[in-house]
Protein backbone atom coordinates (compact mmCIF):
# COMPACT_ATOMS: atom_id res chain seq x y z
CA UNK A 1 0.00 0.00 0.00
CA UNK A 2 2.82 2.18 0.61
CA UNK A 3 3.78 2.75 -2.69
CA UNK A 4 0.72 4.17 -2.82
CA UNK A 5 -1.02 5.26 -6.55
CA UNK A 6 -4.26 7.41 -5.31
CA UNK A 7 -5.72 6.62 -8.67
CA UNK A 8 -4.99 2.85 -8.60
CA UNK A 9 -5.46 2.08 -5.10
CA UNK A 10 -8.88 3.52 -5.21
CA UNK A 11 -10.01 1.58 -7.78
CA UNK A 12 -8.67 -1.76 -6.26
CA UNK A 13 -10.59 -0.45 -2.95
CA UNK A 14 -13.75 0.01 -5.36
CA UNK A 15 -12.97 -3.53 -6.81
CA UNK A 16 -12.84 -4.33 -3.71
CA UNK A 17 -16.20 -3.18 -2.36
CA UNK A 18 -18.18 -4.63 -5.39
CA UNK A 19 -16.54 -8.12 -4.65
CA UNK A 20 -18.27 -7.67 -1.25
CA UNK A 21 -15.70 -6.35 1.11
CA UNK A 22 -17.20 -4.19 4.06
CA UNK A 23 -16.94 -0.68 3.45
CA UNK A 24 -15.93 -0.48 7.08
CA UNK A 25 -12.42 -2.51 6.01
CA UNK A 26 -11.85 -0.58 2.96
CA UNK A 27 -12.11 2.64 4.72
CA UNK A 28 -9.73 1.59 7.40
CA UNK A 29 -6.87 0.71 5.45
CA UNK A 30 -4.97 4.20 6.07
CA UNK A 31 -5.14 3.28 9.79
CA UNK A 32 -4.99 -0.05 9.61
CA UNK A 33 -2.54 -0.53 12.55
CA UNK A 34 -4.82 1.52 14.97
CA UNK A 35 -8.34 -0.10 13.36
CA UNK A 36 -10.11 -2.80 15.20
CA UNK A 37 -12.18 -4.07 12.16
CA UNK A 38 -9.33 -6.66 11.20
CA UNK A 39 -9.20 -10.30 12.64
CA UNK A 40 -5.84 -11.46 12.97
CA UNK A 41 -5.52 -13.38 9.73
CA UNK A 42 -5.95 -10.03 8.00
CA UNK A 43 -3.75 -7.76 10.10
CA UNK A 44 -0.67 -10.49 9.29
CA UNK A 45 -1.28 -9.92 5.79
CA UNK A 46 -1.48 -6.05 5.82
CA UNK A 47 1.90 -5.93 7.88
CA UNK A 48 3.40 -8.83 5.17
CA UNK A 49 2.05 -6.25 2.71
CA UNK A 50 3.61 -3.02 4.48
CA UNK A 51 7.06 -4.84 4.97
CA UNK A 52 7.21 -5.44 1.35
CA UNK A 53 6.63 -2.16 0.35
CA UNK A 54 7.80 0.11 2.56
CA UNK A 55 10.69 -2.14 4.00
CA UNK A 56 12.05 -3.06 0.57
CA UNK A 57 10.71 -6.50 1.58
CA UNK A 58 12.38 -6.52 5.18
CA UNK A 59 10.03 -8.96 7.12
CA UNK A 60 10.38 -9.51 10.80
CA UNK A 61 10.43 -13.60 11.71
CA UNK A 62 7.48 -13.10 14.11
CA UNK A 63 5.55 -12.05 10.63
CA UNK A 64 6.10 -15.14 8.73
CA UNK A 65 5.25 -17.34 11.68
CA UNK A 66 1.98 -15.19 12.00
CA UNK A 67 1.48 -15.58 8.54
CA UNK A 68 2.67 -19.69 8.35
CA UNK A 69 0.08 -20.20 11.17
CA UNK A 70 -2.92 -20.13 8.15
CA UNK A 71 -0.73 -19.77 4.65
CA UNK A 72 1.57 -22.52 2.95
CA UNK A 73 4.71 -21.39 1.60
CA UNK A 74 3.35 -21.62 -1.63
CA UNK A 75 0.70 -18.98 -0.71
CA UNK A 76 2.96 -16.98 1.09
CA UNK A 77 5.05 -16.94 -2.42
CA UNK A 78 1.99 -16.12 -4.75
CA UNK A 79 0.88 -13.33 -2.21
CA UNK A 80 4.88 -11.98 -2.29
CA UNK A 81 4.92 -12.02 -6.20
CA UNK A 82 1.38 -10.51 -6.67
CA UNK A 83 2.26 -7.59 -3.96
CA UNK A 84 5.73 -6.56 -5.41
CA UNK A 85 4.45 -7.02 -8.99
CA UNK A 86 2.01 -4.12 -7.84
CA UNK A 87 4.54 -2.04 -6.33
CA UNK A 88 6.93 -2.03 -9.01
CA UNK A 89 4.37 -1.32 -11.33
CA UNK A 90 3.66 1.73 -8.81
CA UNK A 91 7.58 2.98 -9.32
CA UNK A 92 7.59 2.37 -13.43
CA UNK A 93 4.58 4.25 -13.43
CA UNK A 94 5.70 7.09 -10.85
CA UNK A 95 9.25 7.09 -12.75
CA UNK A 96 7.49 7.23 -16.44
CA UNK A 97 5.06 9.74 -15.08
CA UNK A 98 1.97 7.57 -16.93
CA UNK A 99 -0.32 7.84 -13.80
CA UNK A 100 -3.28 8.87 -13.68
CA UNK A 101 -3.19 11.44 -11.30
CA UNK A 102 0.25 12.46 -12.28
CA UNK A 103 2.02 15.12 -10.46
CA UNK A 104 5.15 16.72 -9.34
CA UNK A 105 6.87 15.76 -6.18
CA UNK A 106 5.34 17.17 -3.04
CA UNK A 107 8.58 17.75 -1.48
CA UNK A 108 10.54 20.24 -2.71
CA UNK A 109 13.85 22.41 -1.74
CA UNK A 110 13.49 25.40 0.24
CA UNK A 111 16.11 27.88 -0.05
CA UNK A 112 17.29 28.70 3.24
CA UNK A 113 16.49 32.47 4.85
CA UNK A 114 18.75 35.33 3.22
CA UNK A 115 22.01 35.72 5.90
CA UNK A 116 21.31 32.05 7.47
CA UNK A 117 24.65 30.57 8.32
CA UNK A 118 24.48 26.93 8.68
CA UNK A 119 28.17 27.07 10.69
CA UNK A 120 26.18 29.84 13.02
CA UNK A 121 23.47 27.73 13.65
CA UNK A 122 25.31 24.76 14.40
CA UNK A 123 27.72 26.29 16.85
CA UNK A 124 25.53 28.98 18.36
CA UNK A 125 24.48 29.21 21.87
CA UNK A 126 21.04 27.50 22.45
CA UNK A 127 18.19 29.69 23.33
Amino acid sequence: MGEGQPVRLLATLQGDAGAGRPEEKIAAIPHWTVSDVYDEKERAVLAYADCLTLGDGRTPTEVFEKLRTFWGDEEIFEFTYITTLYAMHAVITRALRMEFDNREDPIVEVAAPEGFNATDFLSGARR
